[in-house]
């Protein structure tokens, strides 16, 4: 399995380097950051690059599920907490484990064996020729190749395949990770197919005459994905 980049958010030193050592001894992490506040991690979080999240609930200005419930497409999240009346919040907003510290190193192993079981449903899906959604009561069969882009619209996302406007109920990261690999995040609202690019101008994407704004984090990753001669 390839590495998972993560970050921590958590405004305690011990637990800080705690979550540290531990992710030190898994060969398939990577920290790339830790942070005091969550308002400093949001640019991180929302470029996308994030797979891993491990999130105290009592933070400065912004709690940990305030985050989670202000982020259109949150990463794979375990909360770190040393209250246990948060958990029912917690998988509500469908994180992946509920650490209550202090925690054992054998305790947190186990919250990275659920991460990876989520990780490996992915891969499996991104194999897939085909997705199935949920629409007005049917589900739906879309052909992943037709698809041009993806606009996230509150708490539902569109999948726009040629004329058609399909709704899905799920987050735009999921719908990517089950993609593959000519979808890419433009904008924190939108995910585009590769091949259905006519040209870009500016800061806009120009696909089945509509434009699709380019997200000033995303560009880099945007730019690294297409062939530019």
């Amino acid at each position: 399995m390839e590495q998972l980049n993560c970050i921590i958010i958590e405004d305690q030193s011990p637990a800080q380097e705690t979550l540290q050592a531990y992710i030190k001894q898994v060969p398939s992490l990577r920290l790339l950051n830790t942070y005091v506040s969550p308002l400093e991690a949001l640019e991180e979080i929302e470029r996308g690059a994030i797979d891993l999240l491990f999130l105290d609930v009592h933070l400065p200005k912004l709690s940990g599920l305030e985050l989670l419930r202000s982020l259109r497409s949150p990463p794979q999240t375990i909360l770190t907490t040393a209250f246990s009346e948060y958990a029912l919040d917690g998988f509500e907003l469908d994180v992946v484990d509920y650490l209550l510290k202090p925690f054992s190193f054998e305790r947190f192993l186990k919250s990275i064996s659920k991460v990876q079981k989520a990780e490996n449903k992915e891969v499996k899906l991104s194999n897939q020729a085909n997705l199935f959604v949920r629409n007005k009561g049917q589900i739906k069969k879309i052909a992943i190749s037709g698809i041009a882009y993806i606009e996230a619209k509150g708490d539902f996302t569109l999948v726009c395949s040629g004329t058609s406007r399909d709704v899905a109920n799920i987050s735009l990261q999921k719908l990517l990770d089950a993609l593959g690999s000519n979808f890419v995040r433009s904008h924190k609202s939108y995910i585009v197919n590769i091949d259905c690019i006519e040209k870009i101008v500016g800061n806009q994407i120009v696909m089945m005459d509509r434009r699709i704004p380019i997200g000033r984090t995303y560009r880099e990753q945007l730019m690294e994905r297409i062939r530019l001669i």
